[in-house]
């Protein structure tokens, strides 16, 4: 069977091609009969489907074989890359990927006294359909002329995406039917009873026996000194050591930010159903699967500002605070490696050390250390001329760092000597470019993390490696990328101090909505709105620039509209998203290490609807699981 990923792209977006004609059924009738001919009496010769693919028969009645050239439009500035070749007088079926356009040339290869040249027969552009039973005739006739070649549709396949709009659905009805279903039993259990808590709602948190609540995957805490801090860390205001305890309601946007993001997460980690949306791109672009990592960075700076003001308030001394922060970075360090190992027996020699948690600790620790060096115990000059802009003009020393950050990490990318490479590369290496920098995946980015960790300690399977036939190694989570996560992390940072500093629900929106329009359009400038042809793409293997400001962009957004939705019109109390959003480290940790095990994952037949509902369940089941931790008043953190 021939591979489809040389006929096909793993992703498709913005792509503009010119499809192949697809000839009418009307003025093909021997064809026509042909093929029904065929499909009886050969049907089980095919080879089996499964998702993002489709059947492209070839009926060559040449005297000569013909080689088959295929080309992704994903696979930027690629040559045509040899496929297969077809013998002459034959009819054989292969299978072809459907997942972005493709260019597919048909060429005959002379040799003659020692001298080879190829003269092409037929070629063309087209997006196939998954399951498509695409027929392609070419006689004698035909291929002396170079006429275009006869290519037709025998079936008409269902959209791929129809198994997402019908689970969407589903849901939907499903989350109807339960409100329904708990307030009716509130409603019953009120009149003919007593009047209780309401099961489903995470503000009703006041059993004194409770733990610590997560606030992120990087923000979590169990000291049982600290209980009630919860409400500080996420927006509440921590009672003074003088003062009678009070709690207040917790900034339940945030949580279901949280929430959202990680049921986001162990989605796609799990398969996202196969289709290529829910996967990172092989290089540049942006899809679903790179929304949740940057958010999560980002709701961790938010998170911060409270932490801050909670720790402060209980009067920890500086020792303290610096010791805390150490302790929870060298934790979460530590659970990412145990992750990266737990796959089977671990080689020291191979083993990864980047990967998600050891970013987030890097983040938090520098992000903490700077913050703890400017912190402002008070909020003042409320009085002066520029007030309604003191969250950013009181802390400049602080913002001044961080660009330093972001200046050293553009100075690095694009101007530190790399060899074997041009200055300034940031392409995906391999076939790109036609491989004249096969060698030079990530660019920068990839050599510091060879230099500094070795090749072997990197992450052996990036993206780009099918789709661009990489042969080196590269790590999503590098060195490198670090200093554009803490940017991004200070981003969170100042949407936490726009709550801490501005009480008005009208303030704090119109701050965000700011700050995420000016970030978008920054983003936008930088890669010209496009997906290849920008200053600096938006690249989640780089952590391009671009990349980390449209993520926040859509973080500010986000977490704009929650806030109005959940804590300001009290229209949806974030359920059932704000259970693991306030046991994140538990959910995220048991996501990855069980992932393999039943009742979560079994084998399954390769089709986007049995691969789109298991995956469904699997983050079903953790949202179940974060809720009977709810219910149990269990709250697991580091």
């Amino acid at each position: 069977m021939i591979s489809p990923v040389l006929l096909g792209a793993v992703l498709a977006v913005c792509v503009a091609s010119q499809d192949a004609d697809v000839d009418p059924r009307s003025d093909n009738s021997s064809r026509w009969a042909f093929i029904e001919y065929h499909r009886l009496h050969h049907w089980e010769d095919r080879p089996p489907l499964g998702h993002d693919v489709a059947w492209l028969t070839l009926n060559v009645s040449t005297d000569f074989g013909l080689q088959i050239w295929a080309r992704s439009h994903q696979c930027w500035k690629c040559p045509l890359v040899y496929v297969t070749e077809v013998n002459g007088r034959n009819t054989t079926t292969i299978l072809v990927n459907t997942t972005a356009t493709t260019d597919i040339k048909f060429a005959r290869e002379h040799k003659e006294h020692s001298m080879a040249f190829s003269e092409d027969i037929c070629s063309f552009t087209i997006k196939f359909r998954e399951h498509g039973d695409y027929w392609l005739f070419m006689d004698y006739s035909t291929a002396m002329q170079q006429e275009s070649c006869v290519l037709l549709l025998a079936n008409d396949p269902m959209p791929s995406e129809m198994p997402i709009l019908y689970t969407a659905l589903g849901l939907l009805g499903l989350a109807a039917f339960c409100s329904f279903s708990i307030k009716l039993y509130s409603c019953f259990n009120s009149r003919f009873f007593h009047k209780g808590a309401d099961i489903s709602n995470p503000r009703d948190l006041t059993d004194s026996t409770n733990t610590i609540v997560s606030t992120s995957i990087a923000e979590t805490n169990v000291d049982k000194q600290n209980e009630g801090n919860a409400n500080i860390e996420n927006g509440g205001i921590a009672p003074s050591a003088t003062s009678p305890t009070k709690k207040k309601a917790r900034l339940r946007s945030l949580d279901t930010f949280r929430g959202i993001s990680l049921v986001v997460m162990i989605f796609v980690n799990y398969g996202g159903g196969g289709y290529w949306f829910f996967e990172h791109p092989p290089w540049d672009g942006l899809t679903v699967a790179d929304l949740v990592f940057p958010w999560f960075i980002f709701i961790m700076g938010t998170s911060m500002t409270f932490s801050f003001r909670g720790m402060y308030r209980r009067q920890m001394t500086s020792q303290e605070i610096l010791t805390k922060v150490l302790v929870r970075a060298i934790k979460l360090f530590a659970l990412g490696i145990i992750l990266n190992s737990a796959w089977g027996p671990v080689d020291l020699q191979k083993l990864r050390i980047p990967g998600v948690l050891q970013r987030f600790a890097l983040t938090y620790l520098v992000i903490s250390v700077v913050y703890f060096f400017f912190y402002r115990k008070q909020d003042s000059h409320q009085d002066r001329k520029w007030a309604f802009i003191r969250d950013v003009v009181l802390y400049l020393p602080e913002w001044i760092i961080h660009l330093l950050f972001l200046a050293l990490f553009l100075a690095l990318t694009y101007a530190l000597p790399v060899p074997g490479c041009p200055t300034g590369y940031t392409g995906p290496g391999g076939l790109s470019e036609d491989s004249r920098y096969e060698n030079c995946t990530g660019g920068a980015a990839g050599y510091i993390d060879v230099m500094v960790l070795g090749k072997h300690h990197i992450y052996q399977y990036p993206t780009p490696s099918e789709l661009y036939q990489t042969k080196m190694p590269y790590d999503p989570e590098g060195i490198l990328g670090t200093l554009t996560s803490i940017f991004l992390c200070q981003l969170g940072v100042q949407s936490g101090r726009i709550l801490s500093i501005f009480q008005e629900h009208r303030s704090r929106i119109i701050r965000w909505l700011i700050w995420g329009a000016v970030a978008g359009a920054i983003a936008a400038i930088l890669c010209k709105g496009s997906q290849y042809d920008g200053w600096i793409p938006l690249n989640k293997n780089l952590w391009s620039v671009s990349f980390i400001l449209t993520m926040a962009c859509f973080a500010f957004f986000l977490l704009a509209v929650l806030y109005v939705i959940i804590d300001v019109l009290d229209w949806w109390g974030g359920q059932p998203f704000i259970y693991p959003g306030m046991n994140s480290i538990v959910i995220y940790f048991c996501h990855d290490i069980f992932w393999r095990v039943l009742p979560i994952n079994w084998d399954l037949e390769p089709l986007h609807w049995k691969l789109l509902l298991q995956d469904v369940w699997g983050a079903t089941f953790w949202i179940l699981v974060a809720y009977i931790l709810y219910r149990k008043h269990i709250f697991v953190a580091l």
